[in-house]
């Protein structure tokens, strides 16, 4: 999970209050993330499962977004932050989310677009705003937002509810979105990632990652 995406998390959760229970699909932390924060975190005092395709730091329980081991209606709300990209079916995903999800639920997720291909376990797409919005089709309410470049934006956003979201709660969200986008989206490293060249960027990306690792061994 990338830096700038705990400050829209810490923004929305401030804000909105998300049904419980919270499951975080794709919470494996990887190598050179051990000294991240942690997702449920943001959520004290809510019931929170971290699932994953494999087992590991963070993983509670293993789930795959295929085909998901829980009942109809179970779920509050479904973070999944930088993980659809490494779902092999979204659309069957999205629609076992949906099947799980509580009347009210809320699903969160994003995902890079011009970014490095990185296999958690593979990597198999990038998703305009338009293609968020295929996702979310089985939802309701859908609120989808794209930052950076306008034509070759590095993240894409998307938040929708299973049946139609309050009001208030929309509102919030569209205003918590909006001000990440024009202040919080951006890093030190979203900037270097415009403007290197790519023949550049992937070697420097390898790099920081070997980085990370060795500061950060785990």
């Amino acid at each position: 999970m990338r830096v700038t995406l705990f400050k829209l998390l810490d923004a929305l959760a401030r804000t909105v209050q998300f049904p419980e229970p919270i499951y975080e699909f794709g919470s494996f932390r990887v190598p050179g993330q051990e000294h991240l924060p942690n997702v449920r975190d943001y959520f004290p005092g809510k019931r929170f499962v971290g699932c994953d395709l494999r087992p590991g730091p963070g993983v509670e329980e293993l789930q795959d977004l295929h085909a998901l081991s829980l009942p109809d209606d179970s779920i509050g709300t479904a973070l999944l932050f930088d993980t659809v990209e490494h779902v092999r079916d979204p659309w069957t995903a999205m629609r076992e989310l949906h099947r799980c999800l509580k009347p009210g639920g809320m699903v969160l997720m994003t995902s890079v677009w011009y970014f490095p291909i990185h296999a958690y376990p593979d990597d198999y797409f990038r998703f305009t705003a338009s293609g968020f919005l295929t996702l979310l089709e089985p939802f309701d309410s859908p609120v989808v937002e794209m930052c950076g470049l306008k034509r070759l934006p590095h993240t894409v956003v998307g938040i929708a509810s299973k049946g139609p979201m309050a009001p208030d709660v929309e509102a919030a969200v569209r205003r918590e979105m909006t001000a990440w986008k024009r202040r919080g989206s951006r890093s030190w490293k979203e900037t270097v990632q415009e403007l290197t060249p790519p023949f550049l960027l992937i070697p420097a990306y390898d790099l920081f990652l070997k980085t990370m690792k060795l500061v950060h061994p785990g």
